[in-house]
């Protein structure tokens, strides 16, 4: 349809095709513009009513469109500078699009009204029986959110009230979640950051497990900011309680990276709780004067629990917070361009042989004092010197009281490089330790040592051969002579080692070191002096394979140990097989299989599987013993709206137990969670990649 330009209805005052037109601005810095198949114009109301094919345009002082609104009929008042929508319509601006089934809009300050508006932002879709705006943000009532696609949805947040703040966050108030038509929970308040990093996520895991029953674990996390990250823990064990914990993030790496964790838990029928508390810390202080270029920095790992069976019983997908010990350190570092300095404390508990259920202290020391120092010459001499060195207040195992001892070593080396392939490092030392007693019936003891060490590297393209000869000699008690008096006749160490490295290929290598025992108070056979031969081999010849072993062999007792792995696949369809065997336990072997696979191709299912069993082999398929230590299967499935997992563990221990992992698609992050992967990777290494807790 032919289209003239809207300057005549000032004229004619009828009903006449429109074409482009552009309304003064209120504030002078944006305008209006618009198209229909028909417009009239009212000069005594200054109102121009649009009909057919209406497209309505905002636009910025530089003629850039800030929203578009698309309807059947428009009415544009020129006095108020409003457009009112008596029936459909559709607008569009950079946060997103809006369906209504009528409106009214302010272009002069951004605001209006909405009647059953539909709002798709990100992937959301945001509902509401009446929707105002402004520019902060969108107000819905009795509204409902989800990102399910489908109509009807297969999930929706049903809520008295939600505020939007578009490429911000969404506040939902009084919100009840539906599968369907069935409501499953209520929330009181939802809020969701949907702009950039990590959004608040809820996860739920119910499960069942032989020690604690039927449970209901849930996570909710939130991103405060790019630097900071908390989460929430609140489970329920129906034969054991509600346990309630949570974890803080904080990372600023030139400043300040740390990470804690605790949970608690009281137990039906205990008078006490029963915690964790897991973590530790790294900050860089600033420095004291602007003369001193010395940096200061602090750090801290700590492991605590109430009971040495505590993680085992909660906290299972971590294989290092199960082991039954708990240790603390903290330390201040001071460090120049020649020294470094630092003062710690630290301490160790292991678990109890007498019982079980209790620690026992098994090492503190409170405080030790290191010092060390880079290289450094000494009055222009062509070698170059260090010291390395530590005194500490220390209780050990089995002791009452505290020592006080140390020790420090002054090394002097020099680099000569025989040729362009031939390099001889050669080093002298003297080593002074001291024991300051604490109780009267033990005097004071000062025991020095003395010695050397002298490598030669052969270097070529496809690797290097180190022969090195290493001695020390230690001197008597309080006395500067050689300790001759003593069985080993003071010499420690008196030895020649071989280093044999070799990479013909950027994806494979071979190493084999071992070395020969020189000293002359021994009366040894060659075999009895040579020290056991560790082999290890490693060969990627495609990205998808991985093989690896490490054998040690004693030349006296035969082979001690042999350790092999290989992995062939990719992030979701591989298969894993490890064994070991160790002169400790000779006649059994114990492996380790690992699968992820498809049980067809076109599954949607998708399986992980460990298997970890000790067998003793008495013939060809024929074994003495065979026990599987741990058994798991986890099974992922991702459906329309939801990404599942479920998982089946067995153990020793007492470990049997199943739960189910469900997660909102909505959830998912806007865009990669730098701080959650290097958290994850620093902290929390054994965590698979997504997983929220251990």
């Amino acid at each position: 349809m032919n289209k003239i330009i809207l300057a005549a209805l000032f004229v004619m005052g009828t009903a006449l095709q429109a074409g482009a037109y552009e309304l003064p601005s209120s504030t002078g810095t944006h305008r209006v513009r618009f198209e229909a198949d028909a417009a009239g114009f009212n000069e005594y109301t200054r109102a121009i009513d649009l009909e057919g094919n209406v497209r309505l345009e905002e636009l910025s002082a530089d003629g850039k469109q800030q929203k578009l609104i698309r309807a059947n009929s428009l009415t544009v008042s020129m006095a108020s500078r409003t457009v009112a929508a008596p029936s459909d319509f559709v607008m569009d601006d950079d946060t997103g699009t809006v369906y209504g089934k009528s409106g009214f809009f302010d272009y002069g300050n951004n605001s209006g009204l909405i009647n059953e508006g539909r709002f798709l932002h990100k992937n959301f879709i945001f509902r509401g029986r009446s929707v105002r705006f402004d520019k902060d943000g969108y107000m819905y009532k009795k509204a409902s959110l989800t990102s399910c696609d489908e109509d009807p949805p297969h999930y929706r947040l049903r809520a008295s009230r939600i505020f939007l703040a578009p490429e911000r966050y969404f506040l939902a108030y009084n919100t009840v979640f539906f599968i369907g038509r069935i409501p499953v929970f209520y929330f009181p308040v939802i809020y969701k950051p949907i702009g950039g990093g990590t959004p608040f996520v809820s996860s739920f895991f119910p499960g069942y497990d032989e020690r604690n029953g039927f449970f209901v674990k849930s996570n909710y996390v939130y991103r405060v900011n790019p630097e900071t990250r908390v989460k929430a823990y609140l489970d329920y064990f129906a034969r054991r309680g509600i346990g309630m914990g949570g974890e803080l993030d904080y990372r600023r790496p030139e400043k300040n990276i740390s990470n804690i964790s605790l949970y608690r838990i009281r137990e039906y029928g205990r008078g006490t709780d029963r915690w964790g508390i897991n973590g530790g810390y790294w900050h860089s202080f600033n420095r004291f004067n602007e003369s001193d270029p010395a940096q200061y920095y602090s750090q801290s790992f700590f492991r605590l629990l109430s009971d040495p069976s505590f993680n085992n019983d909660f906290f299972r997908t971590n294989p290092f917070a199960i082991s039954p010990d708990k240790q603390a350190s903290l330390a201040f570092t001071r460090k120049t361009n020649y020294t470094v300095s630092r003062l710690s404390v630290t301490g160790r508990d292991e678990r109890s042989a007498a019982d079980p259920e209790k620690f026992r202290r098994s090492y503190e020391s409170a405080p030790r004092l290191d010092f060390n120092t880079v290289p450094f010459s000494v009055l222009r001499l062509p070698v170059l010197n260090s010291f390395a060195g530590y005194f500490e207040n220390v209780r050990e195992v089995g002791l009452p009281y505290y020592q006080k001892k140390g020790r420090g070593a002054w090394t002097v080396s020099k680099t000569v490089p025989l040729s362009r392939r031939v390099i001889l490092s050669p080093s002298v030392f003297y080593d002074q330790s001291v024991f300051l007693s604490t109780s009267s019936s033990v005097g004071d003891s000062w025991i020095g040592r003395y010695g050397g060490n002298f490598n030669l590297r052969y270097d070529k393209f496809w690797g290097s051969l180190d022969l090195r000869y290493s001695y020390t000699r230690r001197l008597r008690e309080n006395k500067p002579h050689d300790d001759t008096r003593a069985a080993d006749n003071g010499q420690e160490t008196d030895s020649v080692y071989g280093d044999l490295f070799i990479m013909p290929r950027h994806n494979a290598y071979f190493r084999a070191r071992t070395s020969y025992d020189l000293r002359t108070f021994k009366t040894a056979s060659f075999v009895d002096r040579m020290a056991p031969l560790i082999a290890e081999v490693y060969y990627a010849p495609r990205p998808s394979l991985d093989l690896y072993a490490e054998d040690s062999y004693s030349f006296s007792s035969g082979n001690r140990s042999f350790v092999a792995q290989a992995t062939a696949g990719g992030k979701e369809t591989y298969v894993g097989a490890g064994v070991a065997n160790y002169s400790t336990d000779e006649k059994a072997w114990v492996i380790s299989n690992t699968f992820g696979f498809r049980p067809w191709r076109t599954s949607k299912w998708r399986a992980e599987a460990v298997l970890r069993y000790r067998l003793v082999p008495s013939g060809v398929f024929k074994f003495e013993s065979f026990r599987f230590f741990e058994k798991a299967l986890t099974l992922y499935r991702d459906f329309h709206d939801f990404r599942t997992r479920w998982d089946f563990r067995v153990r020793s221990g007492g470990v049997k137990e199943f739960f189910f992992f469900v997660n909102l698609k909505m959830n998912d992050p806007v865009r990669y969670d730098t701080l959650e992967e290097k958290s994850r990777k620093f902290w929390h290494p054994w965590r698979q990649e997504g997983a929220a807790r251990d």
